[in-house]
């Protein structure tokens, strides 16, 4: 999307301007997200209207109508409109780096927890690994484990030297995936290593405060030659998760779920509650340690927004 108007890919047809009937965005209050489905007639008046691609103009359309979505990864905002990033995707690969900028593995189970919530079908993705010394190759191999473990597909790659591309470009074939994460860590690198001729730009991560600029500044589609598409989109400072209860958090962490089945009270929260068969797990190595600390803060994070959203609206 540039400003107002749309770029649409209507296949053999070629790429379109659009811009949404006005009707679709005044009475039913209908946002575009990246990723939709889109009914178009021909505006043969806006013939050559901008925007450009490689310096030629598109032929203009209008979308008269919008497909239903079959899936959505949303990001919630309090007060606001829920973002809708990408729509009608099979998969989201959850990209963070190894190092330049380093991962925090809550930010991946964040992104898990909306997937899930969701219903996506998320694969974790740890680029610049040829940036890793043996021992930290060595960690951050056992972090990916925790998530394959779990049913989640985990890939290790290196847009610098290649490796894991050849199955990341095979993850990506036939099918309609976003790549999301922070900013710095390789996304549109390795698409532009995945998708030839894709070209997007690419930057370098502050040397003052160790995160990445935002070279992708609004989400985009790209054609794969092997069939399929793959969505680039900004890079992530947060991820917001307003609209999930406490209790909801745990569908986020298989592994408690799981357990949690065994408690011995049906309503435990995994604190001090005797007969607590999560931290039984836990303390038995059964349950990653760091996954369960990230479960809890994550859980008590939204308790704290959950409270402050009350307290704003008494007010």
């Amino acid at each position: 999307m540039q400003g107002s108007t749309s770029v649409v890919d209507a296949g053999e047809a070629g790429l379109f301007a659009c811009d949404l009937r006005a009707r679709l965005f005044r009475r039913d209050g209908l946002r575009l997200a990246v990723g939709d489905r889109v009914d178009l007639t021909l505006d043969a008046e806006g013939a050559g209207a901008e925007p450009e691609v490689e310096g030629a103009p598109l032929r203009h359309a209008v979308i008269e109508a919008v497909v239903d979505r079959t899936s959505s990864l949303r990001r919630a905002r309090d007060f606001k409109r829920d973002q809708v990033l990408v729509a009608n995707v099979d998969r989201v690969f959850v990209v963070v780096a190894a190092m330049d900028p380093p991962y925090k593995r809550q930010f991946v189970d964040r992104l898990l927890v909306g997937c899930e919530r969701d219903e996506l079908v998320p694969v974790v993705v740890c680029n610049k690994v040829d940036l890793c010394d043996e021992p930290y190759r060595e960690l951050v191999e056992e972090d990916l484990a925790v998530y394959g473990e779990l049913g989640y597909d985990t890939l290790a790659v290196s847009a610098e030297t290649g490796e894991g591309i050849d199955a990341l470009t095979e993850a990506f074939r036939g099918r309609i995936s976003a790549v999301v994460g922070p900013s710095g860590v390789g996304k549109s690198t390795i698409l532009n290593r995945t998708c030839p001729g894709a070209v997007l730009p690419t930057g370098e991560v502050s040397d003052q405060d160790g995160r990445g600029r935002h070279t992708t500044t609004a989400a985009e589609l790209v054609r794969l030659p092997g069939g399929g598409f793959v969505i680039d989109t900004p890079g992530l400072r947060g991820f917001g998760l307003w609209d999930i209860a406490p209790d909801e958090v745990k569908f986020g962490f298989r592994e408690v779920v799981a357990a949690s089945n065994s408690c011995k009270f049906a309503d435990c929260g995994h604190e001090s509650e005797p007969g607590c068969a999560v931290r039984a797990a836990v303390e038995a190595g059964e349950i990653d340690e760091e996954r369960f600390e990230s479960f809890k803060k994550l859980r008590e994070e939204v308790k704290a927004e959950a409270a402050q959203r009350l307290l704003s609206r008494r007010r």
